[in-house]
């Protein structure tokens, strides 16, 4: 009883800049399943995440050895949340890298059971990391099961030039067995590469070209990070601190959706709407 008050306080203070601005809900982004409630990146915390009503599902996927398109935000193993078969905890020190690992030994892994430390009020129970092609179908027969809309998913390729060949395949592998995995589920139309690599969303781009990218950035200007594609992105997910109106009349005149990366900052998702921003990535739900 006590975490459902104290969750419910926290949603109340994060999120009750509605009533303040006037604005109809926005288009809601839920960080790795809404991470705040859920194990992250998990099959339960994305049903639960269509449970809350998110508009968008977002996650991060990387490769195990034998290529298979696994979920986690992570080319390695997070000592914060994986416990291993045994239930004890990994040791921090090590880069247990999952490209390195089959998926058999991948899925061993608990990273369900142990909290979050930032996340007290995450219900926890033991889970395993899910294949990409795992989760999309789970979560497809799920909305059909409940009626609920069908989602859109936020996919991003957490990949760099400094990783390739050691926690990663290489773009164009990537892209080509990440792709093959989303047309076998038959959810093409409705999905988001996202990206700061500008390495992979060119291939989508280029291969893909019905196929919406986002690029996303934490620094640098609008026109530095313009220059980093060779092509006006579909989406743009700066950090809050970067969004200005520069930024906001930028994407309406040029067709951009503009999108407030991650944040639960109550002080952030105010300031982005009363500029005009209609979507927002966040670990928690929102609630009006």
């Amino acid at each position: 009883m006590l975490k459902k008050q104290l969750l419910f306080v926290f949603m109340s203070c994060a999120f009750g800049y509605q009533a303040s601005y006037g604005q109809s809900k926005p288009e809601w982004h839920a960080h790795r399943g809404f991470r705040g409630l859920m194990p992250e990146s998990t099959i339960a915390a994305m049903k639960n995440a269509v449970d809350l009503k998110a508009d968008v599902l977002e996650f991060d996927i990387t490769f195990t050895k034998d290529k298979k398109a696994a979920i986690s935000h992570d080319p390695f193993l997070d000592h914060l949340i994986t416990l291993d078969k045994n239930g004890k905890e990994i040791d921090p020190q090590k880069k247990l890298a999952i490209y390195q690992m089959n998926y058999k030994q991948v899925k061993s892994y608990d990273v369900g059971s142990k909290q979050h430390k930032d996340f007290p009020q995450q219900k926890n129970f033991k889970a395993h990391i899910p294949l990409l092609a795992e989760l999309l179908d789970s979560v497809e027969a799920y909305v059909k099961l409940k009626n609920y809309p069908k989602p859109t998913y936020n996919i991003e390729t957490k990949t760099s030039k400094a990783r390739d060949g050691i926690y990663q395949p290489a773009p164009e592998e990537f892209v080509k067995r990440m792709m093959k995995v989303i047309y076998r589920a038959g959810v093409q139309d409705r999905v988001i590469i996202q990206s700061f690599d500008p390495r992979t969303l060119e291939i989508v781009r280029r291969d893909h070209p019905k196929v919406a990218v986002m690029l996303i950035t934490v620094k640098g200007s609008l026109a530095d990070n313009m220059k980093k594609l060779t092509f006006l992105p579909d989406y743009y997910a700066p950090s809050p601190n970067l969004i200005n109106k520069e930024v906001v009349d930028f994407c309406n005149q040029n067709g951009i959706k503009l999108l407030c990366g991650n944040t639960n900052s109550k002080q952030d998702i105010a300031k982005v709407l009363k500029l005009g921003v209609t979507r927002v990535c966040s670990d928690y739900p929102y609630q009006p």
